[in-house]
C-alpha cells in the first residue's frame, strides 16, 4: 500500500515497472503553478526529490526547468543571454566552446544533477582532446573552456534553476605561463616614426597608445570623440564573425568605457579627416550596420577591413627593422608603458577595458614585478650611507 504524504504534499506510489513516482505542484520560471512528476527506483529516493521541490515552492525558487539537460539550457544561455548581452564574438567564440566540448562531453546531464565529479572528470578528458588541426588544446584554452561553463551554470544559478555552481566547488586548472611580447619604449617610438608616414597614421597611433583593441579602434566615430578634450567613448567593436562583418556592442561590460586622447592623437585624427575627405568617392558602400560618421574608411566609405590592418602592420613593423608581431601586441605594449610609468594596475585595468582587476594582474605581472624591484632599488639609496 503506497505511503502517503500530508493533503497538499503529493503522494508517491509505485509503478508497475518497479519504479516510485511522485507529483508535486511546482513553481515555474515564469511564476506559474505545474503539476510535475519525479521517479526514482525507491520510496526514499523520490521522496527527497520531493521534499527539495516543496522547499523550493517555500522559498519561491522555480523547480520546473531545473532537470532539464545541460545542452539544453546551454542552448538556452548562448541564444537568450549571451546573444542579448555580448558582442557578436564574444559569442561566437562561446558557441564554439559549447558545441565542441562541453556538450559532447556534459550535454547529456541533468543540469541539476551536474557534480563536482562530473567537471573534474570533464576538465580531465579536455586535457586529452585535439583541436580541428590535430593539436593538443593549450592550457590557456582548457581554461578558457572550464571559466564558459562556471559563467553559464552561474547563470543558471542567478535565475533559480540550481541551488549550487559545481564548477566554483572545482579548482579552476592552471593556465600555464602566458609571456605578453610587447614592443620596448625603444621599439614603439621606432614604430611610430615609421608609422608617423602612412595614411592610416591616426589608426596605429590610438593602438599603440590608447591600448583599445582592433576592433574597437576600428569601430570609432567622429560622434564618440571631443575633439577639443581628447575624451571619447568606447561604445562598439566591429569584427569579422563567420565570414561577415559586424558591428556590436564590446567586448564586456567593462570594455564600453570613456577614455581620453591626448594631443598627438587629436593632431593625427584632424589631419586623418581631412585626408579622408579628401579621398572618399561620390559613390559610398558602407557595411550593414555601419555608423554613419566612422572614423576609419576606404575610399568608397566602407568599414575598414580589419584582416588587412594585420598585413599592413607586418610591412611596417619590416620597415622599422622590428620583428613581426599581433595588432594585439601594440595593446600589450601600450598597458606595458603604462605601468613602467607609474601607472596602477587599477588604472591599467580600467584603460583596457578588462573585466576584472585580476585579469590585468594575471597578463602583466611580470611589468609589476619590476616594478617592484625598481622600488627596492630606490629603498636601497635611500638607505644608501655613501
Amino acid at each position: 500500500m503506497p505511503r502517503r504524504a500530508a493533503n497538499g504534499l503529493g503522494t508517491i506510489v509505485k509503478r508497475a515497472d518497479g519504479r516510485y513516482q511522485a507529483a508535486v505542484y511546482v513553481l515555474t520560471t515564469t511564476g506559474e503553478r505545474k503539476r510535475k512528476f519525479v521517479y526514482g527506483k525507491t520510496w526514499e529516493e523520490v521522496n527527497d526529490k520531493r521534499v527539495e521541490m516543496l522547499d523550493n515552492n517555500r522559498k519561491g525558487v522555480p523547480s520546473i526547468s531545473s532537470n532539464m539537460k545541460l545542452g539544453d539550457y546551454l542552448d538556452y544561455w548562448l541564444e537568450e543571454i549571451i546573444k542579448v548581452d555580448r558582442g557578436p564574438s564574444t559569442y561566437s567564440g562561446y558557441e564554439i566552446v559549447v558545441r565542441r566540448y562541453i556538450k559532447k562531453h556534459l550535454g547529456t546531464k541533468r543540469l541539476n544533477a551536474l557534480t563536482p565529479a562530473h567537471v573534474r572528470a570533464f576538465v580531465a578528458k579536455l586535457r586529452k582532446e585535439k583541436t580541428v588541426l590535430g593539436k593538443p588544446l593549450s592550457d590557456r584554452y582548457v581554461q578558457n573552456v572550464f571559466e564558459t561553463l562556471r559563467s553559464a551554470l552561474s547563470a543558471a544559478m542567478r535565475e533559480e534553476l540550481i541551488g549550487r555552481n559545481v564548477a566554483r566547488l572545482v579548482e579552476t586548472p592552471s593556465r600555464g605561463s602566458f609571456e605578453v611580447e610587447p614592443l620596448s619604449e625603444v621599439q614603439a617610438r621606432a614604430f611610430v616614426k615609421v608609422a608617423a608616414e602612412h595614411w592610416l597614421y591616426a589608426l596605429w597611433l590610438i593602438l599603440i597608445t590608447s591600448g583599445l583593441r582592433k576592433g574597437e579602434v576600428l569601430g570609432l566615430a567622429w560622434s564618440d570623440i571631443d575633439m577639443e578634450t581628447g575624451a571619447f567613448r568606447v561604445r562598439r567593436t566591429v569584427q569579422r564573425v563567420r565570414g561577415r562583418l559586424e558591428f556590436g556592442k564590446t567586448k564586456t561590460k567593462k570594455s564600453t568605457r570613456s577614455l581620453y586622447l591626448g594631443r598627438v592623437c587629436l593632431a593625427a585624427l584632424a589631419r586623418h579627416r581631412e585626408e579622408t575627405a579628401k579621398r572618399l568617392s561620390s559613390t559610398l558602400n558602407p557595411a550593414p550596420g555601419q555608423p554613419d560618421d566612422l572614423i576609419f574608411v576606404t575610399s568608397s566609405g566602407r568599414v575598414f577591413e580589419p584582416r588587412n590592418v594585420n598585413t599592413m602592420l607586418q610591412r611596417l613593423l619590416r620597415h622599422a627593422g622590428l620583428d613581426p608581431a599581433r595588432v594585439h601586441d601594440l595593446r600589450h605594449t601600450a598597458a606595458t608603458l603604462l605601468l613602467m610609468d607609474g601607472a596602477t594596475i587599477r588604472e591599467v585595468m580600467e584603460q583596457l577595458g578588462h573585466a576584472s582587476i585580476a585579469t590585468t594582474a594575471n597578463i602583466y605581472g611580470h611589468v609589476l614585478d619590476d616594478a617592484k624591484r625598481r622600488m627596492a632599488a630606490r629603498m636601497d639609496r635611500l638607505a644608501d650611507d655613501d
